[in-house]
């Protein structure tokens, strides 16, 4: 990792050198911490902008926009990634750090080089140890017998060596009254290889905490009736949360949370706190040996069927409406599945109207698809055409929502003899201009910046963002996707359609971000090519209000098509038309079938 130049800078360098510093902290910050996302993007986003101005200069061979240094924070950020993602899939130790602290927030994590500098701590660290970057880990008080161990650990960081090493465990006394901790109180640590591609591996530090296996609220609720509030209450004891930390995280009273863990001794015939917790992590190890290794997949609502394709993939496929009806070939976005409202199911039986609903490579539980990504749209294409001639469908529309309107084009191109038009709803354009880029919203600005102008960058931008996602923060994801669109915002109040958002993320983040990345690269290019290798008709629905697509460049788009295009734009709606004003969508594919 570089260090900051030694000479004195000019005003204007250490300005850049803050804003660079800061940007850094919170690249790990967001790696081990998921609900600092929002910040982090706001930094990156800073970082960005202050670099566009200049683009031609500093772009990379490759497109990039991004210093040598920053990329290389980005990647050591990946592998802190990768190391909490398998920390939370392996088995959790008995914990030890948390038994006083004052609430369940981010643990106390650093990184130590193999010369044994503290090269990045977070917060909780620094409150809890009084250890800051460039900290040696010598002047830390390490029992001797330890501070051998780490040694050698931090030696082997030079070789190739003891990269399936277990972690090291070791002591560290809290210095100050801080965190519930006395001064002098022990905290058990472990120490695990973080590998880095770009330099030399780091070992990242952080308590012992106990793994909070998914399948335990099942367990918990068929074995001993307990509530979903008191299987919350369950895993913040096994992580030795006192009652005062948990009312504190909960906003509850504290002789709410005490009447609440009388409950739970009840329940589960235990006679003390601490024959709870014991049973707990008794609990956890059959969870973890039995129980699902990840959250099972939204629930389908039509009906399930698969599709085997000549190229090998499996398709899933799923159905809505009459058999009998019309064929629509609904493609899904980049951040939505096929959860439809009741009112749209309702209203294909009483339209004759038969959603097909084929489930990309990478998204939900369809098999991944390792072709090159640039002509992923291509090969989308080929399997539709492929699914037409199996189902025997010759006259079927083809209905893209949002980032699938890409996708739509692409399939009207391979299969013109079963196509015969295209609805496209709040969908995306061809990106010829940066103005396009200046008309969204904050956080799909960012994410669109960083697919165009840092794409190898970009993995890390959306794994944290689906970090923040799978730690319980889709309600803040959610929030940031539309903060400029409060007729959105107003929409996500109705449960139905929240509950079909929320399914969305599931289905997209099932599989990671690679679903994610294929169609990030897509739609923040000119793709008019896809456009033009069709001459079907065109509709395209879009809302006044779209925080993604504007619609002067939805008009502008359908100027280009000519006579074979008509828009409609609903000053009434923004990126969510499609469950909010479900009949006019129903509208316009009945414009094209009569």
């Amino acid at each position: 990792m570089s260090d900051p130049p030694t000479e004195a800078p000019s005003t204007e360098a250490k300005t850049g050198l803050n804003a660079n510093s800061q940007l850094i902290e919170s690249i790990y910050r967001i790696a081990l911490e998921p609900q600092t996302y929002d910040a982090f993007m706001g930094r990156w986003d800073e970082f960005i902008q202050n670099r566009l101005s200049a683009l031609d200069a500093l772009r990379d061979a490759d497109g990039t926009v991004a210093t040598a240094e920053i990329a290389t924070h980005f990647e050591i950020a990946e592998r802190l990634l990768d190391q909490t993602r398998k920390a939370d899939e392996s088995h959790g130790l008995a914990p030890a750090y948390g038994a006083g602290s004052s609430s369940p927030g981010p643990d106390p994590q650093f990184l130590i080089d193999a010369s044994g500098a503290i090269v990045w701590t977070n917060a909780a660290a620094t409150r809890l140890f009084g250890i800051k970057r460039g900290t040696e880990v010598t002047d830390l008080t390490v029992p001797e017998r330890h501070m051998t161990a780490l040694n050698t650990r931090m030696d082997s960081l030079k070789t190739e060596m003891e990269h399936n090493a277990p972690p090291l465990i070791f002591q560290l006394p809290a210095v100050a009254a801080t965190d519930g901790l006395a001064p002098g109180e022990v905290v058990h640590l472990q120490a695990q290889r973080l590998h880095e591609r770009t330099g030399g591996d780091l070992l990242l530090v952080s308590p012992l905490t106990a793994n909070w296996p998914p399948g335990m609220p099942v367990l918990l609720t068929s074995t001993y009736g307990l509530s979903h509030s008191e299987c919350d209450i369950c895993e913040l004891l096994s992580r030795a949360h006192r009652p005062a930390d948990i009312a504190t995280f909960r906003n509850s009273a504290i002789a709410t949370v005490r009447t609440q863990i009388k409950s739970l001794l009840v329940k589960t015939g235990c006679g003390s706190q601490t024959e709870l917790v014991r049973l707990l992590h008794l609990l956890m190890r059959v969870a973890e040996s039995h129980g699902p290794s990840h959250p099972a997949a939204p629930i389908a609502q039509g009906e399930m069927t698969s599709l085997s394709l000549d190229s090998g993939l499996v398709m899933p496929v799923e159905l809505h409406g009459p058999a009998s009806g019309k064929p629509v070939i609904f493609l899904h976005g980049m951040l939505d599945g096929a959860s439809l409202t009741t009112q749209m199911r309702d209203a294909l039986h009483a339209r004759g109207l038969r959603f097909i609903c084929p489930t990309r490579p990478w998204f939900g539980d369809a098999a991944p698809d390792y072709g090159a990504t640039d002509v992923a749209p291509q090969r989308i294409g080929a399997n539709i055409h492929e699914l037409c001639v199996k189902l025997g469908l010759n006259d079927a529309l083809v209905l893209g929502h949002m980032a699938g309107a890409v996708y739509a084009f692409a399939c009207a191109a391979a299969a013109p003899k079963h196509i015969r038009g295209i609805v496209n709803v709040a969908g995306g354009v061809p990106i010829t201009s940066h103005a396009q880029f200046s008309e969204m919203s904050h956080r799909q600005r960012v994410v669109a910046y960083t697919a165009r102008y840092t794409p190898r960058l970009l993995p890390f931008v959306l794994r944290a963002g689906i970090s923040q996602i799978n730690s319980g923060g889709t309600d803040r994801f959610m929030q940031s996707l539309y903060a400029t669109s409060p007729i959105d915002m107003e929409v996500l109040k109705d449960p139905e359609i929240r509950r079909a958002v929320l399914h969305g993320y599931q289905f997209a983040t099932r599989q990671g971000h690679n679903a994610f990345e294929i169609d990030s690269y897509h739609v923040v290019r000119n793709w008019q090519h896809l456009v033009d290798a069709s001459d079907v008709p065109v509709i395209l629905l879009h809302g006044a209000h779209d925080p993604v697509v504007s619609p002067g460049s939805v008009s502008a788009f359908a100027k280009r098509l000519g006579k074979r295009a008509s828009i409609e734009v609903f000053d009434d709606a923004g990126q969510l038309l499609l469950h909010q004003f479900p009949i006019r969508v129903l509208d316009a594919l009945e414009r094209l079938v009569s």
